[in-house]
């Protein structure tokens, strides 16, 4: 490639789970001494509001609730969750918050006058309340509620909330509105690469932007950190396993599953840094490729990835397995261990012993689906030579696998995700920074019946800050991936209303987006 939340099998079971799960209403329940009314002026209508990602229903009303940063708030829960808490204190800009066990099963998180309130159930059920990251958010002059099925439902009705609180000298408001929201794909992901240098920049990223638009899982490659069991490969700016379980702790505390990516069996330039583990190519004129059926390949990527395991501790892992014949002889003519097997059997051999290696501890597995697709079976990324080759690479690989279809061009179209779909794979649709691709591609996993939207990053094995400057439409584009992967909208990029490079700029800095200008 130019360059997962439940188990990803789980994923794809829950989607339409409708009613049957116990119900959670997450209230956020500020008690304020009576809140000072602020009302727009008869004669001017209310600011237009901007929400990203659009929610699906987003009614304004007349006047704004205003809360001191000290006002006392309540939340109702089964039990105590601490990532919610965190998020609500931050969002209500008070510490001063109670919990209160809900005999119900259901969360309420509440701000300023009490109002009684019921999950709603039965036959006309809204869809907000069927789904488990939904949520409904009801603004008034002189209270705010929040409900949700579940704490992470709840949590995004927060993210909602701040994106239309403004915040005052003592004091925030927010405008009255009432809206009802839900995701239209359940797998919403970014794809990154960690660094010593841009941990800083990652953990960022994490707080203000892919938690605050609602994604849902970080795919962090995360090869070139330093192993323990491999320093030989580790370079400069490796980031450290402690510093590497840090980040994956900050998903996690906002909501977003982490998924570690480690390469292999091509772009495994990573295995073989400084010279090392050069018994370890399948073609040493080219060390791209290791050798898939050589056990000292076997030992040395279980070490690695036993260790990314203890780090991660993750219900999905992804293997990479894209563009293994991009360079070199795979199978190597003079190698002992592949030169009898074709690239089809080693490919889909090494898939399946190690999604049973995983299977065997727990563990998803989730890998890139080009080599799976042939000539005229999608606009890019087709790396099998023939549309016979990747039919077999399809029928030989293990349905258990979840295929993330990788396309970048801005025509990607649906007929990759039909061909994966046909033969029994689970899918993510994935993109890269083209506008227009993120917006075709994420119709296309939605009329396919994909699992989800997966955004990639490329910006360098080791990127940092200075990469906002010099791959700004990357980061720009993880805008448009959260708003197209949740709300579903059908508008083109050019008519979204927004400028996702000046709303990525600002969420980075921690400042508000809530106002059209």
């Amino acid at each position: 490639m130019t360059g997962a939340g439940w188990p990803i099998s789980r994923l794809f079971r829950l989607r339409g789970w409708g009613c049957r799960a116990s119900l959670v209403l997450l209230a956020v329940s500020v008690f304020v001494p009576p809140c000072r009314v602020r009302s727009a002026p008869p004669d001017l209508p209310p600011s237009p509001l901007r929400v990203i990602p659009q929610p699906k229903s987003l009614v304004p009303g007349t006047g704004d609730l205003v809360w001191s940063h000290n006002s006392p708030w309540i939340l109702q829960a089964p039990a105590p969750d601490a990532r919610l808490w965190q998020a609500a204190s931050e969002i209500f800009g008070s510490p001063n918050g109670t919990f209160i066990t809900n005999a119900a099963s259901d969360f309420r998180l509440q701000l300023g006058i009490p109002a009684s309130a019921t999950f709603p159930t039965g036959p006309h059920t809204p869809a907000w309340a069927t789904n488990a990251e939904g949520y409904f958010l009801s603004v008034h002059t002189n209270q705010l509620r929040i409900q949700s099925a579940t704490a992470q439902g709840a949590f995004y009705g927060l993210q909602t909330l701040a994106q239309l609180r403004s915040s005052g000298d003592n004091h925030f408001h927010c405008p009255a509105v009432v809206v009802a929201d839900w995701p239209s794909l359940t797998f919403r992901g970014v794809h990154w690469f960690p660094s010593a240098s841009g941990a800083a920049m990652d953990q960022r990223l994490i707080d203000h932007v892919f938690s605050a638009f609602k994604f849902n899982h970080c795919v962090i490659q995360c090869e070139a950190a330093r192993w323990d069991s491999h320093p030989e490969i580790a370079m400069r700016n490796s980031i450290s396993k402690p510093a590497l379980r840090q980040l994956v702790a900050a998903c996690r505390q906002r909501f977003l599953e982490p998924i570690p990516l480690v390469n292999l069996p091509g772009h495994a330039e990573w295995m073989f840094r400084h010279g090392q583990n050069t018994n370890l190519i399948e073609d040493p004129q080219t060390p791209y490729a290791c050798c898939v059926r050589n056990p000292q390949t076997v030992a040395f990527l279980e070490s690695v990835l036993t260790e990314c395991l203890e780090v991660f501790h993750p219900q999905t892992f992804h293997l990479g397995f894209d563009e293994i014949t991009l360079r070199g002889r795979f199978p190597n003519p003079d190698c002992p261990f592949c030169r009898a097997a074709p690239a089809t059997t080693l490919m889909t051999e090494s898939a399946n012993h190690w999604a049973d290696w995983l299977a065997a501890r727990g563990v998803g597995t989730l890998i890139w689906g080009d080599m799976l697709l042939g000539p005229g079976e999608a606009a890019d990324a087709t790396s099998a030579k023939t549309t016979l080759e990747a039919t077999g690479r399809r029928a030989g690989l293990a349905k258990t696998i979840t295929i993330a279809d990788w396309h970048y061009v801005w025509d990607a179209d649906r007929r990759s995700l039909d061909a994966l779909h046909q033969a029994g794979f689970p899918t993510i649709a994935t993109t890269w920074s083209e506008p227009v691709n993120i917006y075709r591609f994420s119709q296309a996993a939605l009329a396919s019946g994909s699992g989800g939207l997966l955004q990639s990053t490329w910006a360098g094995f080791f990127p940092d800050e200075r990469e906002l400057t010099r791959e700004i439409n990357q980061f720009a584009a993880y805008i448009l991936a959260a708003d197209y992967a949740w709300s579903g909208r059908t508008n083109p990029p050019a008519q979204l209303g927004y400028d996702a490079q000046a709303v990525f700029l600002q969420a980075y800095a921690g400042a508000s987006t809530n106002r059209l200008n």
